[in-house]
């Protein structure tokens, strides 16, 4: 869950932040983050994980750090881009440049506060999503060792015959925990959106 959170807070704040700047300096760095976001959208994300645990080490910081960096340019930057062009040239950013705010107060206290609200759903929502790729990692073989997750549970499972010796709850009751922990964070990011954003109450 630590994983989970810990990754799910430090990609979304970092793409949006990321996004905010390529949409208020625009240019060459705009265009870059767009180009270095292309490329790394086509990027193997599983396959690197492994590759990552295989040659390098186990550890979960070492994991969490190359999923962020992995997720950071990803599609998350086109859509938070999309609503910051709609914030750029909105009133109240005219009126803060006109008293002389720099860049990048303009970003953090004017931009980036607009889309918070819509933040907090997807930030609940992609908890789980990195709870199962540590889970996923850790089946195979490549969790921290030392860490107690539900994915190592089933690996340690797997490696002691817990199939062949009939103690299936020893594999049972983490993937159940994993599918309750999934469809808790879905709830609660479904119910916050509806929140967050009034249009959905209708519906």
């Amino acid at each position: 869950l630590a994983f989970g959170l810990l990754a799910a807070l430090g990609t979304t704040f970092t793409t949006m932040f990321i996004a905010a700047m390529a949409v208020w300096f625009g240019g060459w760095v705009d265009e870059l983050i767009q180009r270095v976001t292309e490329v790394n959208m086509v990027l193997p994300f599983l396959p690197i994980l492994i590759m990552i645990g295989t040659f390098f080490s186990r550890s979960i910081w070492l994991i969490l750090g190359a999923v962020i960096a992995l997720s950071v340019f990803g599609g998350g930057i086109m859509t938070y881009r999309a609503m910051f062009l709609q914030f750029k040239d909105s009133p109240y950013i005219e009126a803060a440049q006109a008293y002389g705010a720099g860049n990048f107060r303009i970003i953090f206290n004017y931009m980036t506060p607009r889309l918070i609200p819509t933040l907090i759903p997807t930030l609940v929502t992609l908890i789980p999503t990195y709870v199962f790729l540590e889970a996923s990692l850790a089946v195979l073989g490549l969790g921290d060792p030392v860490m107690p997750t539900w994915g190592k549970v089933i690996n340690d499972a797997q490696q002691n015959g817990a199939l062949y010796q009939g103690l299936y709850y020893w594999i049972l009751e983490p993937a159940i925990l994993l599918m309750i922990t999934g469809l808790a964070f879905s709830m609660v990011g479904f119910a916050m959106d509806r929140i967050f954003n009034p249009r959905l109450r209708s519906l």
